[in-house]
C-alpha cells in the first residue's frame, strides 16, 4: 500500500509540474509607441530630378564646383536648381546681387538642415521600433528560461524523492518500482525542458518600416524621398552595381532567412503584424537595426557635401 501511495505521490508531482505552463500566448501587448505623434507630409520642394545629367549639361559649371556624387547628393536633397542659382549670383557683385546670394545660401542651408532632420527622424523610428521587437523577444526569453529552470528543480527534486523513497522501503520489487517511476518522472521533465515552450506574443506594425525595402515600392510614403532615392540609385553603394536598397534585402536573404523564405513568415514580417514568436521578433529587429545603420551612413555623404558646399559658398 505505501508502495502505491509513494508512486501515485510521484506521478501527480509530476503531472502537476508539467502541467503548469500557464497562458502559452499574450494578446494586448502595448500599442506601437514608435509612430510619429504628429501625422506629416515631407517636402515636395525636396524631390530629386529623374535626369540629372540633362540638368548638368544645361550649366555644366556645378561640376567645377562639386564632385560627382556630391552632385547626386545635392539632387537627392532636391537642392540642384538652388545651387545653380547661388551659382549665378556669384559674379554679380551689387547690392541687390549679395543680397540675393546670402537669400539662395539661407535657403539652401535650411534645405540641408531639414534634410538632416528628416535621416534622424526615420533613424530614430527604426531604433525604436528595433528596440520594441527586441523587448518583447526578451520578455518571451526569459519567461521560456523561467520554464527551463522550474523544470530543471523539479526534476532534481523528484530525483531525490525518488532515491530517499528506495531507501525507506525494504521490499526489492517495491524499490524498483519505485526507482523506475521515479527516474521516468525526472527524465520526462528534463526531457521537457529541453524543448521550447513555443509562447507567442501579440506584435502589430501597420506603418511596416521594412515593407518598402522588401517590395521595393513605398507607396504610404514613410521614407523621405531623399533617402529612398539614395536607398535606390546604384550610384551611392559601394560597387555601384546594385542599389543599397538592393543589397540589404539581399543580405536579409542570406543571414536572416537562410536563402529561403516562406508566405507565413513574409506576412508576419512583412505585413501589419501577429502572433510573434521570440526568434521573430529577434529576426525583426535585426533587420530593423541593420536598416537603421545604413541609413546613418547616409550622415557621410551630408558631410561630405555640406563640406564642399561651405568652401565654395562662403558667408560675405
Amino acid at each position: 500500500m505505501k508502495v502505491v501511495q509513494t508512486v501515485v505521490v510521484i506521478l501527480l508531482l509530476s503531472g502537476c509540474i508539467a502541467g503548469k505552463k500557464g497562458n502559452s500566448n499574450y494578446k494586448n501587448v502595448p500599442g506601437n509607441y514608435c509612430v510619429p505623434a504628429v501625422a506629416f507630409h515631407y517636402s515636395t520642394d525636396m524631390k530629386p530630378v529623374n535626369n540629372i545629367d540633362s540638368l548638368l549639361d544645361q550649366d555644366p559649371s556645378l561640376a567645377k564646383h562639386f564632385s560627382s556624387h556630391d552632385l547626386l547628393l545635392a539632387n537627392a536633397v532636391g537642392i540642384l536648381t538652388p545651387l545653380q542659382q547661388i551659382q549665378v549670383g556669384m559674379v554679380d557683385t551689387s547690392l541687390t546681387g549679395k543680397v540675393r546670394y546670402l537669400e539662395l545660401r539661407q535657403r539652401l542651408s535650411d534645405w540641408l538642415i531639414l534634410a538632416v532632420t528628416e535621416l534622424q527622424s526615420i533613424a530614430a523610428e527604426l531604433d525604436c521600433e528595433g528596440e520594441r521587437a527586441d523587448q518583447l523577444g526578451a520578455y518571451l526569453d526569459d519567461r521560456h528560461d523561467k520554464r527551463v529552470r522550474k523544470l530543471t528543480v523539479w526534476s532534481v527534486v523528484l530525483g531525490a524523492v525518488t532515491t530517499v523513497a528506495t531507501t525507506l522501503i525494504n521490499n526489492d520489487n517495491a524499490q524498483k518500482i519505485t526507482g523506475i517511476t521515479g527516474g521516468v518522472a525526472s527524465a520526462g521533465l528534463g526531457i521537457m525542458s529541453a524543448f521550447p515552450d513555443n509562447r507567442k506574443a501579440e506584435f502589430m506594425h501597420r506603418r511596416n518600416l521594412l515593407r518598402p525595402l522588401w517590395y521595393g515600392t513605398d507607396s504610404l510614403g514613410i521614407y523621405p524621398p531623399f533617402i529612398w532615392y539614395i536607398l535606390n540609385n546604384k550610384q551611392f553603394s559601394n560597387n555601384h552595381t546594385t542599389s543599397i536598397a538592393y543589397n540589404i534585402k539581399n543580405r536579409w536573404l542570406i543571414y536572416e532567412f537562410d536563402n529561403h523564405t516562406d508566405k507565413n513568415t513574409l506576412d508576419l514580417l512583412f505585413g501589419e503584424g501577429g502572433m510573434y514568436k521570440a526568434d521573430d521578433l529577434h529576426t525583426r529587429a535585426n533587420m530593423l537595426n541593420q536598416l537603421q545603420s545604413t541609413i546613418r551612413s547616409v550622415n557621410q555623404d551630408l558631410q561630405s557635401f555640406i563640406l564642399s558646399f561651405r568652401e565654395e559658398y562662403p558667408q560675405r
